[in-house]
């Protein structure tokens, strides 16, 4: 029994992180659609940003699969 509950506070844990990615990659999108963001600021930090969120997508998809392999 402890193991289920275990899994299942595990499973809502990495649930929450995927959706709390979720909003990060929405912001930086965001920003990054932004005109006045890309007018403004220097080259380097909208690479920046662009590896930004690649790196969190990468994440995602690694908790996403880990969520799978639960089986949620």
């Amino acid at each position: 029994m402890t193991d289920l509950m275990e899994s299942a506070e595990e499973l809502n844990r990495l649930k929450a992180e995927v959706q709390r990615l979720e909003e990060e990659i929405h912001r930086i999108t965001n920003k990054l659609n932004n005109d006045g963001f890309i007018s403004r600021v220097p080259a380097a930090m909208i690479e920046k940003e662009q590896k930004k969120k690649a790196g969190i997508e990468q994440d995602q998809a690694r908790l996403k699969a880990k969520i799978a392999a639960i089986g949620g």
